[in-house]
């Protein structure tokens, strides 16, 4: 019969790396209310450039629209301008 797994060694383990990152020389909790901004900041900023694209995305698919339109008008034209040639 095989021997049950041991899981001891977890029973102390850390929980958090933020505090590696943290310098001896820099208070705690400042460096905690740091790291928490910048990502708050990072989040922001990240979620206007997503909106921002999202928008250039719309702008763009409606010119895409538009073109597409503008080229069946130009195929249609042609193509009556091709049968009025083949009648004369």
């Amino acid at each position: 019969m095989s021997k049950p797994f041991d899981y001891s060694k977890w029973d102390n383990i850390e929980l958090s790396d933020d505090e590696e990152d943290c310098h001896p020389n820099i208070d705690k909790e400042s460096w905690f209310r740091m790291k928490h901004r910048s990502r708050v900041e990072r989040e922001e900023n990240e979620a206007k450039d997503r909106a921002r694209i999202e928008q250039k995305m719309l702008e763009n698919m409606q010119r895409v629209q538009i073109l597409k339109h503008d080229l069946q008008k130009i195929a249609k034209l042609q193509a009556n301008d091709s049968d009025s040639d083949d009648d004369g």
